[in-house]
């Protein structure tokens, strides 16, 4: 056997070794991607509901805030609106 045969013969075996070694992280990643589809559409229901529950919490949240805010503002409207009066009537103070 001469050099030649010895030369194909190893490079077929690398070859083969290239092939294993590439195609082994191929299926991992293959294999993760379809996990990571399956758990996509197994969660997809469970944030729907999440996030219906956050819009929910966000308008009781909104209303609740107007509702504490409303008397707040009133009373400070009216302190202005006093004080404008009386700085007009008595003056700037200077």
């Amino acid at each position: 056997m001469s050099l030649e045969f010895w030369r194909n013969v190893s490079v077929i075996w690398i070859a083969i070794h290239a092939f294993v070694l590439f195609l082994i992280p191929t299926v991992i990643a293959y294999f993760v991607v379809r996990g990571i589809n399956w758990l996509l559409a197994k969660t997809k229901l469970g944030f729907e509901k999440a996030q219906g529950f956050s819009r929910l919490v966000n308008a009781r949240t909104e209303t609740i805030s107007q509702r504490v805010a409303a008397p707040v503002i009133a009373t400070h409207s009216k302190m202005a609106r006093v004080e404008r009066i009386g700085k007009s009537f008595f003056g700037n103070g200077k």
